[in-house]
């Protein structure tokens, strides 16, 4: 398991959205959920199911923008009774998600930020389309 804090982008996500108030921790995940970078205020385990939910709420957010006859899924907010979710496109094949501190965080600003990173630096971001491993045809 690699520790997705220490790479490139760890640091990237904690000075960007790290600092900001109102901001628990933030995940940087590929679109099949699979996390590429987290914020050092949640752990390596916590986000990877982060990542993994974030995933599957996505794919039942574009099916419900299919189903109302939308145009594409732009931003997945979930409010509950503690926290905020917020997830957004980072760029080809990847979504940044954040996780706010409590209800009462400002939803606009957390979001400004989010997309302001995402545009910033959307090629740093990027996830590469994934291929299926070749099988060995001289296995036995």
């Amino acid at each position: 398991m690699r520790d997705t804090h220490s790479n490139g982008l760890g640091w990237l996500l904690d000075q960007e959205l790290g600092s900001v108030e109102g901001v628990a921790y933030a995940v940087l995940m590929s679109s099949d959920g699979l996390l590429q970078a987290r914020t050092e205020t949640i752990g390596q385990e916590d986000a990877e199911k982060l990542a993994a939910l974030t995933a599957s709420l996505r794919a039942a957010g574009k099916a419900w923008d299919e189903h109302v006859g939308g145009q594409g899924m732009c931003q997945l907010l979930i409010e509950s009774q503690g926290r905020i979710g917020l997830t957004t496109a980072a760029a080809r094949n990847s979504m940044l998600s954040v996780v706010t501190t409590g209800p009462e965080a400002d939803v606009g600003l957390i979001s400004h930020h989010m997309v302001r990173l995402a545009t910033r630096l959307g090629h740093e971001l990027e996830v590469g389309d994934r291929r299926p491993v070749p099988e060995d045809s001289t296995a036995t």
